[in-house]
Protein backbone atom coordinates (compact mmCIF):
# COMPACT_ATOMS: atom_id res chain seq x y z
CA UNK A 1 0.00 0.00 0.00
CA UNK A 2 2.91 2.23 0.92
CA UNK A 3 4.11 1.90 -2.78
CA UNK A 4 1.06 3.25 -4.21
CA UNK A 5 0.78 6.28 -1.42
CA UNK A 6 4.38 7.11 -2.66
CA UNK A 7 3.63 6.33 -6.22
CA UNK A 8 0.54 9.02 -5.93
CA UNK A 9 2.14 11.60 -4.33
CA UNK A 10 5.75 11.65 -6.84
CA UNK A 11 3.16 11.27 -9.92
CA UNK A 12 0.81 14.45 -8.87
CA UNK A 13 4.19 16.20 -7.81
CA UNK A 14 5.79 15.82 -11.23
CA UNK A 15 2.91 16.59 -13.20
CA UNK A 16 2.22 19.68 -11.23
CA UNK A 17 5.88 20.43 -11.16
CA UNK A 18 5.27 20.41 -15.19
CA UNK A 19 2.07 22.82 -15.34
CA UNK A 20 4.06 24.72 -13.22
CA UNK A 21 6.63 25.21 -15.49
CA UNK A 22 5.01 25.69 -18.59
CA UNK A 23 3.12 28.51 -17.40
CA UNK A 24 6.31 30.10 -16.41
CA UNK A 25 7.48 29.54 -19.69
CA UNK A 26 4.04 31.19 -20.93
CA UNK A 27 4.49 34.20 -18.22
CA UNK A 28 8.31 34.38 -19.45
CA UNK A 29 6.97 34.82 -23.32
CA UNK A 30 4.47 37.36 -22.47
CA UNK A 31 7.36 39.49 -20.12
CA UNK A 32 9.69 39.47 -23.28
CA UNK A 33 7.66 41.27 -25.73
CA UNK A 34 7.22 44.92 -24.77
CA UNK A 35 3.79 45.25 -26.21
CA UNK A 36 2.41 42.34 -24.04
CA UNK A 37 4.58 43.42 -20.78
CA UNK A 38 2.40 45.87 -19.02
CA UNK A 39 -0.51 43.63 -18.96
CA UNK A 40 1.57 41.46 -16.23
CA UNK A 41 1.98 44.86 -14.21
CA UNK A 42 0.49 44.13 -11.24
CA UNK A 43 1.47 43.49 -7.78
CA UNK A 44 -0.17 40.29 -6.96
CA UNK A 45 0.75 38.77 -10.32
CA UNK A 46 4.26 39.38 -9.12
CA UNK A 47 3.90 37.74 -6.38
CA UNK A 48 1.79 34.89 -8.03
CA UNK A 49 4.92 34.37 -10.34
CA UNK A 50 7.35 34.05 -7.55
CA UNK A 51 4.87 31.67 -5.84
CA UNK A 52 4.51 29.60 -8.81
CA UNK A 53 8.86 29.10 -9.03
CA UNK A 54 8.56 28.15 -5.38
CA UNK A 55 5.58 25.56 -6.18
CA UNK A 56 7.57 24.12 -9.09
CA UNK A 57 10.58 23.40 -7.15
CA UNK A 58 7.79 22.24 -4.08
CA UNK A 59 6.74 19.53 -6.89
CA UNK A 60 10.34 18.58 -8.12
CA UNK A 61 11.48 18.14 -4.51
CA UNK A 62 8.19 16.52 -3.59
CA UNK A 63 8.64 13.71 -6.48
CA UNK A 64 11.81 13.20 -5.58
CA UNK A 65 10.75 12.41 -2.15
CA UNK A 66 8.24 10.17 -3.03
CA UNK A 67 10.32 8.19 -5.01
CA UNK A 68 13.17 7.69 -2.16
CA UNK A 69 12.72 4.14 -0.61
CA UNK A 70 15.72 4.54 2.38
CA UNK A 71 17.44 6.84 4.30
CA UNK A 72 19.48 9.06 2.66
CA UNK A 73 20.99 12.83 2.02
CA UNK A 74 18.80 13.32 -0.65
CA UNK A 75 15.72 11.98 1.60
CA UNK A 76 16.41 14.87 4.40
CA UNK A 77 17.74 17.59 1.44
CA UNK A 78 14.43 16.77 -0.31
CA UNK A 79 11.90 17.39 2.63
CA UNK A 80 14.08 20.69 3.33
CA UNK A 81 13.51 22.39 -0.32
CA UNK A 82 9.81 20.87 0.00
CA UNK A 83 9.30 22.31 3.31
CA UNK A 84 11.11 25.84 2.34
CA UNK A 85 9.26 26.16 -0.77
CA UNK A 86 5.96 25.32 1.06
CA UNK A 87 6.43 28.00 3.28
CA UNK A 88 7.72 30.54 0.91
CA UNK A 89 4.34 29.86 -1.29
CA UNK A 90 1.86 29.92 1.90
CA UNK A 91 3.37 33.63 2.94
CA UNK A 92 3.09 35.03 -0.31
CA UNK A 93 0.10 33.95 -0.72
CA UNK A 94 -0.87 35.20 2.46
CA UNK A 95 0.78 38.63 1.23
CA UNK A 96 -1.80 38.78 -1.38
CA UNK A 97 -4.25 38.98 0.86
CA UNK A 98 -2.56 41.27 3.15
CA UNK A 99 -1.92 43.56 -0.30
CA UNK A 100 -5.68 43.70 -1.20
CA UNK A 101 -6.64 44.52 2.13
CA UNK A 102 -4.02 47.68 2.59
CA UNK A 103 -4.80 48.71 -1.26
CA UNK A 104 -8.52 48.26 -1.17
CA UNK A 105 -9.42 48.84 2.32
CA UNK A 106 -6.85 51.18 3.86
CA UNK A 107 -5.47 53.10 0.74
CA UNK A 108 -2.08 52.01 0.92
CA UNK A 109 0.66 51.51 -2.09
CA UNK A 110 1.02 48.21 -3.13
CA UNK A 111 3.65 48.78 -5.45
CA UNK A 112 5.90 50.40 -2.47
CA UNK A 113 5.05 47.50 -0.21
CA UNK A 114 5.97 44.44 -3.07
CA UNK A 115 9.70 44.34 -2.02
CA UNK A 116 8.51 43.96 1.83
CA UNK A 117 5.97 41.14 1.22
CA UNK A 118 8.66 39.05 -0.71
CA UNK A 119 11.12 39.80 1.66
CA UNK A 120 8.62 38.94 4.68
CA UNK A 121 7.91 35.62 3.22
CA UNK A 122 11.96 34.33 2.22
CA UNK A 123 13.40 35.62 5.91
CA UNK A 124 10.21 33.63 7.70
CA UNK A 125 10.41 30.51 5.43
CA UNK A 126 13.87 30.28 6.14
CA UNK A 127 13.44 31.09 10.06
CA UNK A 128 11.06 28.41 10.38
CA UNK A 129 12.84 25.52 8.06
CA UNK A 130 16.30 25.87 8.38
CA UNK A 131 16.31 24.83 12.46
CA UNK A 132 14.86 21.26 12.09
CA UNK A 133 17.15 20.79 8.87
CA UNK A 134 20.16 21.55 11.09
CA UNK A 135 18.44 19.55 14.10
CA UNK A 136 18.19 16.67 11.52
CA UNK A 137 14.69 16.46 11.84
CA UNK A 138 13.76 15.64 8.25
CA UNK A 139 14.88 12.09 6.61
CA UNK A 140 13.58 8.82 6.58
CA UNK A 141 9.91 8.52 8.17
CA UNK A 142 9.62 4.99 10.52
CA UNK A 143 5.96 5.68 10.71
CA UNK A 144 4.80 6.34 6.89
CA UNK A 145 7.95 4.70 5.55
CA UNK A 146 8.53 7.29 3.37
CA UNK A 147 11.07 10.74 3.22
CA UNK A 148 9.46 13.00 5.78
CA UNK A 149 10.06 13.56 9.21
CA UNK A 150 12.22 11.10 10.75
CA UNK A 151 11.70 11.75 14.56
CA UNK A 152 10.25 8.23 15.64
CA UNK A 153 9.24 10.16 19.79
CA UNK A 154 5.36 11.24 19.06
CA UNK A 155 5.54 14.35 21.24
CA UNK A 156 8.83 15.58 19.72
CA UNK A 157 7.90 15.35 16.17
CA UNK A 158 4.89 16.49 16.79
CA UNK A 159 6.29 19.44 18.58
CA UNK A 160 8.84 19.78 15.34
CA UNK A 161 5.95 19.78 13.18
CA UNK A 162 3.88 22.36 15.04
CA UNK A 163 6.09 24.97 15.88
CA UNK A 164 7.61 24.73 12.31
CA UNK A 165 5.43 24.12 10.20
CA UNK A 166 1.43 23.28 10.94
CA UNK A 167 1.21 26.33 13.29
CA UNK A 168 2.40 28.96 10.64
CA UNK A 169 0.81 27.23 8.06
CA UNK A 170 -2.84 27.32 9.60
CA UNK A 171 -2.14 30.69 10.92
CA UNK A 172 -1.72 32.18 7.49
CA UNK A 173 -4.60 30.17 5.84
CA UNK A 174 -6.91 31.59 8.71
CA UNK A 175 -5.71 35.16 8.08
CA UNK A 176 -6.35 34.66 4.40
CA UNK A 177 -9.95 33.72 5.42
CA UNK A 178 -10.34 36.56 7.29
CA UNK A 179 -8.49 39.04 5.51
CA UNK A 180 -10.55 37.72 2.14
CA UNK A 181 -13.79 38.15 3.46
CA UNK A 182 -13.35 42.02 4.85
CA UNK A 183 -12.22 42.90 0.99
CA UNK A 184 -15.03 40.41 -0.37
CA UNK A 185 -17.96 42.60 1.89
CA UNK A 186 -16.31 45.63 1.06
CA UNK A 187 -16.41 45.16 -2.57
CA UNK A 188 -19.98 43.51 -2.16
CA UNK A 189 -21.00 47.01 -0.49
CA UNK A 190 -19.73 49.23 -3.03
CA UNK A 191 -21.42 47.25 -5.67
CA UNK A 192 -24.74 47.55 -3.94
CA UNK A 193 -23.65 51.37 -3.46
CA UNK A 194 -22.92 51.85 -7.16
CA UNK A 195 -26.59 50.12 -8.07
CA UNK A 196 -28.17 52.80 -5.93
CA UNK A 197 -26.25 55.55 -7.27
CA UNK A 198 -26.20 55.40 -10.87
CA UNK A 199 -29.55 52.65 -11.34
CA UNK A 200 -31.63 54.88 -9.40
CA UNK A 201 -30.47 57.82 -11.65
CA UNK A 202 -30.78 55.48 -14.84
CA UNK A 203 -26.92 55.47 -15.18
CA UNK A 204 -26.19 52.08 -14.74
CA UNK A 205 -24.48 52.14 -18.47
CA UNK A 206 -22.45 54.75 -17.95
CA UNK A 207 -18.90 54.52 -18.34
CA UNK A 208 -18.48 54.81 -14.36
CA UNK A 209 -20.30 52.06 -13.36
CA UNK A 210 -18.54 49.99 -16.42
CA UNK A 211 -15.28 50.39 -15.05
CA UNK A 212 -16.46 49.59 -11.56
CA UNK A 213 -17.56 46.38 -12.55
CA UNK A 214 -14.01 46.07 -14.20
CA UNK A 215 -12.26 46.85 -11.21
CA UNK A 216 -14.52 44.79 -8.95
CA UNK A 217 -14.30 41.38 -11.06
CA UNK A 218 -10.48 42.09 -11.00
CA UNK A 219 -10.22 42.46 -7.20
CA UNK A 220 -12.77 38.75 -7.19
CA UNK A 221 -10.37 36.81 -9.36
CA UNK A 222 -7.26 38.03 -6.93
CA UNK A 223 -9.27 37.17 -4.14
CA UNK A 224 -9.48 33.46 -5.44
CA UNK A 225 -5.79 32.80 -4.98
CA UNK A 226 -5.68 33.13 -1.02
CA UNK A 227 -8.88 31.22 -0.89
CA UNK A 228 -7.53 28.03 -2.53
CA UNK A 229 -4.24 28.43 -0.12
CA UNK A 230 -6.94 28.48 2.62
CA UNK A 231 -8.52 25.37 1.66
CA UNK A 232 -5.08 23.25 0.42
CA UNK A 233 -3.64 24.11 3.49
CA UNK A 234 -5.73 23.43 6.33
CA UNK A 235 -6.55 20.19 4.73
CA UNK A 236 -2.78 19.00 4.15
CA UNK A 237 -2.38 20.55 8.03
CA UNK A 238 -5.74 18.30 9.20
CA UNK A 239 -4.06 15.56 7.28
CA UNK A 240 -0.44 15.50 8.53
CA UNK A 241 -1.71 16.06 11.80
CA UNK A 242 -3.90 12.97 11.80
CA UNK A 243 -1.25 10.79 10.50
CA UNK A 244 0.95 11.81 13.28
CA UNK A 245 -0.93 11.51 16.33
CA UNK A 246 -2.44 7.96 14.40
CA UNK A 247 1.31 7.02 15.18
CA UNK A 248 1.19 5.37 11.99
CA UNK A 249 -1.31 3.41 9.27
CA UNK A 250 -2.96 0.57 11.10
CA UNK A 251 -6.34 0.77 9.63
CA UNK A 252 -8.61 1.45 6.43
CA UNK A 253 -9.34 5.24 7.61
CA UNK A 254 -5.99 6.04 8.42
CA UNK A 255 -4.49 4.68 4.62
CA UNK A 256 -7.47 6.67 2.84
CA UNK A 257 -6.09 9.58 5.16
CA UNK A 258 -2.57 9.02 3.90
CA UNK A 259 -3.71 8.69 0.26
CA UNK A 260 -5.26 12.38 1.07
CA UNK A 261 -2.31 13.74 2.11
CA UNK A 262 -0.69 12.65 -0.33
CA UNK A 263 -3.33 13.83 -2.87
CA UNK A 264 -3.21 17.31 -1.81
CA UNK A 265 0.29 18.03 -1.17
CA UNK A 266 1.30 16.43 -4.73
CA UNK A 267 -2.05 18.50 -6.18
CA UNK A 268 -0.85 22.09 -4.66
CA UNK A 269 1.15 22.77 -7.51
CA UNK A 270 -1.15 21.71 -10.18
CA UNK A 271 -3.80 23.89 -8.53
CA UNK A 272 -1.40 26.85 -8.62
CA UNK A 273 -0.51 26.25 -11.76
CA UNK A 274 -4.17 26.25 -12.95
CA UNK A 275 -5.02 29.84 -11.00
CA UNK A 276 -1.90 31.16 -12.66
CA UNK A 277 -2.78 30.57 -16.20
CA UNK A 278 -6.39 31.64 -15.88
CA UNK A 279 -5.05 34.59 -14.47
CA UNK A 280 -6.82 38.09 -16.55
CA UNK A 281 -3.44 39.74 -16.56
CA UNK A 282 -1.96 36.53 -18.21
CA UNK A 283 -5.07 35.69 -20.40
CA UNK A 284 -4.92 39.49 -21.86
CA UNK A 285 -1.06 39.00 -22.22
CA UNK A 286 -1.14 35.78 -23.82
CA UNK A 287 -4.11 37.55 -26.01
CA UNK A 288 -1.53 40.68 -27.00
CA UNK A 289 1.08 38.22 -27.82
CA UNK A 290 -0.43 36.41 -30.20
CA UNK A 291 -1.67 39.40 -31.90
CA UNK A 292 1.92 40.80 -31.86
CA UNK A 293 2.79 37.43 -33.60
CA UNK A 294 0.11 37.15 -36.39
CA UNK A 295 0.85 41.25 -37.09
CA UNK A 296 -2.53 42.81 -36.23
CA UNK A 297 -1.70 44.23 -32.93
CA UNK A 298 -2.36 48.14 -32.71
CA UNK A 299 -2.02 50.07 -29.45
CA UNK A 300 -4.94 51.05 -27.74
CA UNK A 301 -6.30 54.33 -27.82
CA UNK A 302 -7.85 56.14 -24.81
CA UNK A 303 -8.00 59.36 -26.79
CA UNK A 304 -9.29 58.02 -30.62
CA UNK A 305 -12.93 57.20 -30.48
CA UNK A 306 -15.49 56.31 -33.02
CA UNK A 307 -17.53 59.61 -34.05
CA UNK A 308 -20.76 57.69 -33.33
CA UNK A 309 -19.90 57.34 -29.28
CA UNK A 310 -18.52 60.85 -28.69
CA UNK A 311 -22.14 61.85 -30.75
CA UNK A 312 -24.10 59.62 -28.43
CA UNK A 313 -22.18 60.40 -25.15
CA UNK A 314 -22.63 64.54 -25.91
CA UNK A 315 -26.26 63.93 -26.65
CA UNK A 316 -26.37 62.30 -23.20
CA UNK A 317 -24.59 64.93 -21.50
CA UNK A 318 -26.61 67.51 -23.15
CA UNK A 319 -29.91 66.21 -21.89
CA UNK A 320 -29.13 64.78 -18.57
CA UNK A 321 -30.29 67.63 -16.29
CA UNK A 322 -30.03 65.55 -12.72
CA UNK A 323 -27.05 65.32 -10.17
CA UNK A 324 -25.57 62.15 -9.17
CA UNK A 325 -25.28 62.37 -5.33
CA UNK A 326 -24.78 59.55 -2.70
CA UNK A 327 -25.49 60.75 0.59
CA UNK A 328 -23.84 58.14 2.62
CA UNK A 329 -21.98 59.25 5.81
CA UNK A 330 -18.57 60.77 5.65
CA UNK A 331 -17.31 59.06 8.15
CA UNK A 332 -18.13 55.84 6.81
CA UNK A 333 -15.40 56.23 3.90
CA UNK A 334 -12.49 54.33 3.88
CA UNK A 335 -9.33 55.59 1.97
CA UNK A 336 -9.82 52.42 -0.56
CA UNK A 337 -13.60 53.47 -1.08
CA UNK A 338 -12.33 57.15 -1.47
CA UNK A 339 -10.04 55.53 -4.25
CA UNK A 340 -12.91 53.27 -6.05
CA UNK A 341 -15.16 56.81 -5.76
CA UNK A 342 -12.55 58.87 -7.49
CA UNK A 343 -12.55 56.53 -10.74
CA UNK A 344 -16.08 56.95 -10.89
CA UNK A 345 -16.32 60.62 -9.91
CA UNK A 346 -13.61 61.05 -12.94
CA UNK A 347 -16.38 60.25 -15.00
CA UNK A 348 -19.52 62.20 -13.99
CA UNK A 349 -20.56 65.34 -15.90
CA UNK A 350 -20.05 68.48 -14.00
CA UNK A 351 -23.42 70.23 -12.89
CA UNK A 352 -24.22 72.92 -10.86
CA UNK A 353 -25.28 72.01 -7.67
CA UNK A 354 -28.87 73.75 -7.80
CA UNK A 355 -29.26 72.22 -11.30
CA UNK A 356 -30.48 74.13 -14.61
CA UNK A 357 -34.53 75.49 -14.21
CA UNK A 358 -37.20 74.11 -16.46
CA UNK A 359 -37.11 77.57 -17.66
CA UNK A 360 -33.33 77.88 -18.46
CA UNK A 361 -33.57 74.35 -20.07
CA UNK A 362 -36.64 75.64 -22.24
CA UNK A 363 -34.21 79.09 -23.57
CA UNK A 364 -31.27 76.58 -23.79
CA UNK A 365 -33.24 73.79 -26.19
CA UNK A 366 -34.98 77.34 -28.33
CA UNK A 367 -31.80 78.93 -28.59
CA UNK A 368 -30.33 75.62 -29.68
CA UNK A 369 -32.86 75.13 -31.92
CA UNK A 370 -32.39 78.31 -34.04
CA UNK A 371 -29.19 78.24 -34.02
CA UNK A 372 -28.17 74.79 -34.93
CA UNK A 373 -24.39 75.29 -35.54
CA UNK A 374 -24.14 76.36 -31.67
CA UNK A 375 -25.39 73.14 -30.67
CA UNK A 376 -22.69 71.38 -32.60
CA UNK A 377 -20.38 73.41 -30.94
CA UNK A 378 -21.97 72.90 -27.60
CA UNK A 379 -21.96 69.27 -28.19
CA UNK A 380 -18.26 68.94 -29.25
CA UNK A 381 -16.96 70.68 -26.38
CA UNK A 382 -19.13 68.54 -24.05
CA UNK A 383 -18.32 65.34 -26.13
CA UNK A 384 -14.44 66.47 -25.55
CA UNK A 385 -14.96 66.78 -22.19
CA UNK A 386 -16.62 63.47 -21.71
CA UNK A 387 -13.84 61.84 -23.41
CA UNK A 388 -11.29 63.53 -21.24
CA UNK A 389 -13.50 62.71 -17.77
CA UNK A 390 -13.49 59.33 -19.28
CA UNK A 391 -10.01 59.30 -19.85
CA UNK A 392 -8.61 60.17 -16.12
CA UNK A 393 -11.00 57.63 -15.17
CA UNK A 394 -9.40 54.73 -17.20
CA UNK A 395 -5.86 56.44 -15.97
CA UNK A 396 -6.94 55.96 -12.22
CA UNK A 397 -8.39 52.67 -12.50
CA UNK A 398 -4.92 51.38 -14.19
CA UNK A 399 -2.51 52.74 -11.62
CA UNK A 400 -5.14 51.27 -9.01
CA UNK A 401 -5.29 47.90 -10.72
CA UNK A 402 -1.23 47.75 -10.85
CA UNK A 403 -1.03 48.34 -7.10
CA UNK A 404 -3.68 45.05 -6.79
Amino acid sequence: MKSVSNLLWATTSSIGAGLCFLVLVAIGAVWWHPESRPCLDRVSFRIVTVALIANMIFGIASAVGGMMTHEGFLCGFSIFVLQLMLQISSFLLFCIALNLQLVVLHGFNGRNMEKFYITFSLLLSAILVIPPYAANQYGWDPLERDCWYKNDNISQRLAWQVSTQMAWTALAAIAEIGMSSSVLLFVLKHHFRMNRVFVSSSSSNSPQVIHSNSLRKIILRIVLYPIASCLVNLLTVVTALHSTISDGIHSQLDYNILLLSDTLYGGRPIVYAFLAASDPALVRGVKTLFQVLRGTYTPESSIEKPSSQVSSNALVVHIELTTIRDNEPAENSSPGKKKLDLVNENSQPVHSDEGPSQEQSRVTRSSSSRHPSRRVRIDDVEGNSRIHREEAMRQEMAALNKQL
